[in-house]
């Protein structure tokens, strides 16, 4: 699920039957986690939840985690990252071209 740019993994917990959802891109900790009983109420329960995030964000007079930024650092090693230049030259395009082409084949199997 999606909302206002945050996505939500939901799993059936059978122990207690109920949907259990949580942000999955917000950061190494979920920002809101969530329950309910049917698929409309998880998505309720999701909306709400990233809402009060939100509002309580405003509030306290600081910055919201915010979905993923779109800048990733990365540690190659060296022969890697001379490797990967050295293709990226070959097919006149910048490092970074190469490499998001790269993540975007993956990405797409």
């Amino acid at each position: 699920m999606k909302y206002k740019g945050y996505v939500a993994n939901v799993e059936f917990d059978d122990t207690v039957g109920l949907l259990a959802g949580w942000v999955v891109n917000s950061g190494p900790y979920p920002i809101a986690t969530f329950e309910a009983t049917d698929v409309a109420g998880v998505r309720r329960e999701f909306e709400q939840s990233i809402d009060e995030y939100l509002a309580s964000c405003e509030e306290d007079g600081v910055q919201p985690r915010k979905p993923f930024s779109g800048t990733l650092n990365l540690r190659l090693g060296s022969d890697l990252h001379q490797r990967a230049a050295l293709c990226a030259n070959a097919l006149g395009v910048s490092l970074t071209s190469w490499i998001k082409q790269a993540v975007e084949e993956k990405a797409s199997r």
